[in-house]
């Protein structure tokens, strides 16, 4: 089961996180829950495996061997998180939009934003950043 614990992200990372929580709250009124920090190498195979081998929509592009994720480092240098609408979860896209503008105030790259495979509840440090 991949951890939700903040304490598993990189400082760096959970400190940004933590204000864009914040902003998120005030901007929408939602909360967001942490559905992801580390991932093993196992679990990312898994998740790869989904609209490749095994039943489901593609949800990754990394394989967790031969290309790893962030979420595949320990401390995780990736989050994913899901949008508490009046206490459930919510995976419309439009509820995640915040995101793209917070992620960029706190250096953060935003899943919502690549051009392929979209994943709107992910959030990643920058390459290089500490």
């Amino acid at each position: 089961m991949p951890s939700t614990k903040l304490t598993d992200a990189d400082p760096t990372l959970a400190a940004a996180y933590t204000m864009l929580l914040q902003d998120f709250r005030a901007e929408t009124g939602h909360d967001l829950v942490l559905t992801c920090t580390y991932r093993s190498t196992d679990e990312q195979a898994l998740l790869y495996a989904q609209g490749r081998t095994t039943p489901g929509p593609c949800v990754t592009q990394l394989d967790g061997t031969t290309h790893k994720s962030k979420h595949n480092v320990l401390p995780s240098r990736a989050v994913d998180v899901a949008v508490l609408v009046a206490g459930k979860v919510s995976w419309d896209a439009s509820q995640y939009e915040p995101l793209g503008d917070l992620a960029k105030k706190y250096n953060l790259i935003w899943g919502g934003s690549w051009t392929t495979l979209k994943d709107c509840p992910h959030l990643e440090l920058p390459d290089g950043q500490a």
